[in-house]
This record gives C-alpha cells, structure tokens and sequence, in this order.
C-alpha cells in the first residue's frame, strides 16, 4: 500500500500480526492506525492531531518484543 506519490524501496514479507504504525513526530511514540482510513488521528501519549496523508507507514509487528 503505497499513497500517491510515494514509492517504496521494496516490500518485503511481512508478518501476519503486522499492522500499520506511524510515529508520532511530537513525542515519538509509536502506535498502529488500526483497520480505519482516518485521515486523522490523536497520538495515544500526547494527544496531538497528526494528519495520517503526511506521514510515512510501516507495518511493524504488534508485540512487543
């Protein structure tokens, strides 16, 4: 999943329990976005606004370890 204008550098395998995950750029925490197209969402520590469009994703593993 690649939003407009954005390329990966590849796209390896991933997990089954990857889920999508941005980091927060106000306190770097990192959190899953969960199974919904929000285009905006509250960081779960700081509670900033952080417009999901303008961030880059990773699928990271959602235990952790």
């Amino acid at each position: 999943m690649t939003k407009e204008g954005k390329h990966p550098l590849s796209v390896p395998e991933r997990a089954d329990n990857a889920e999508e995950s941005i980091k927060c750029p106000f306190c770097g925490t990192m959190f899953g976005l969960g199974y919904g197209n929000e285009e905006v969402v509250a960081c779960p520590v700081c509670d900033q606004q952080i417009v999901t469009e303008d961030m880059d994703t990773i699928y990271a593993s959602n235990e952790d370890f």
